[in-house]
Order: C-alpha cells, then structure tokens, then sequence
C-alpha cells in the first residue's frame, strides 16, 4: 500500500508530466528529502511523520507551479537557439539558390514570397527576442514566414526538377531538418507554457 510520501511524488509526477526527464529528476530529489525529513521524526516510523514531512514541504501543485516555470525558460532558450541556426541557414541556403540560378530565371521566379517571409520572420524574431522571449505566437510567427520561405524558394528554383547542385540541395535539406526541429521546440514550448498557466490557476 503506498504511503503519504508515495502519493506526493505520484501526485509531483503527474503535475510534471509535460517534461518526463523534470518530473524523473525532480520526483526522486523531492522523494529522497521527505524520506529524511518523515524518518528524523520522533514518530517515526508512522503515516503522521510521512504527513508532517510532506506538510512542510509545501502542495505538489506548487512546486510544480515553481519548476515547470524553468522548464519554460529552458526550452524557450532551446527554441531560440534553433531559431537563430535556421535563420542563417535559411539566408545562406537562400544566397545560394540566387548564385546557382542565372538572371532570366530569377526574373521569371519573382521570389517575393521567398525574400519577405525570410525578411518578416527575421524582424518578428528580432522583436520578440528583446520583448517577448516566452511569447508562443513570436515562435510561431517566425517559424510560419520561414516555412513560407523555404517552401517558396524551393518551388520557385524548381530544385529537383532542374537538377541543381549538390551544395543547394544539402542547403535546401538542412533548411527543412531545422524547420522541423523548431517546430518540435515551438509546440513543446507552447505545451510548457498551456500547463504551467494551469498550475498557477
């Protein structure tokens, strides 16, 4: 039969369980200090130690309220160092792409698309890096005006259907690798950031 201690980390687990490693890490840590703290007292052992320990240490919702607000942190970090890598991938991808095509086709291609999503992404992204660097909607904002770029760019080139170089088609692959890496980052980071608002509710 589990324990009031038992219960607490199960309880700390579950309010964690966006972020598996966190809610490993944090479980055991917390586990092991009620364990000392129940076992240090005069009643121990008995349910009424397990229940003192745990009533000093404060409810499991707020704890959990405390870590997954770092939990945010570190993975909005995360989001923006892939959002960093993927804009100057993108921009030297996107310089290739101008060398390898000649002047008719790129008048023929008119990569508007191409030019100012990149160049919207990038002004969102300088934005929300001085004002707004837990924003969801920034993330996702830039990660659409890149999607848009990168799609537009490879279809205007008509990469695969001309037969470009190997260096463009490795700087046209690397460009949607990090797209999908930023996107698995954005959601994670919108996910962290949905369920730390319910645990302060």
């Amino acid at each position: 039969m589990a324990g009031v201690i038992d219960d607490y980390v199960a309880a700390l687990r579950r309010e964690l369980d966006f972020d598996p490693p966190l809610a490993q890490r944090l479980a055991s840590e917390v586990e092991d200090h009620l364990r000392d703290a129940a076992e240090a007292d005069p009643a121990w052992p008995s349910a009424d130690a397990e229940r003192r320990a745990v009533g000093r240490f404060g409810l499991a919702r707020e704890i959990a309220a405390q870590f997954a607000a770092d939990a945010v942190d570190r993975q909005a970090r995360r989001a923006w160092v892939t959002l960093g890598v993927t804009v100057i991938v993108t921009f030297v991808a996107m310089r290739l792409r101008v060398m390898w095509l000649d002047d008719n086709a790129m008048a023929a291609l008119a990569p508007l698309i191409d030019r100012y999503a990149f160049i919207a992404a990038l002004a969102v992204g300088v934005v929300g890096w001085f004002a707004f660097r837990r924003s969801f909607m920034t993330q996702a904002i830039c990660l659409g005006g890149l999607v848009a770029s990168v799609g537009a760019g490879i279809v205007r080139a008509d990469l695969f259907a001309q037969g470009a170089p190997v260096h463009v088609l490795v700087a046209a692959a690397a460009e949607v690798a990090l797209l999908g890496l930023l996107a698995f980052h954005v959601v994670g980071l919108g996910r962290r950031l949905r369920r730390t608002a319910s645990l302060r509710r």
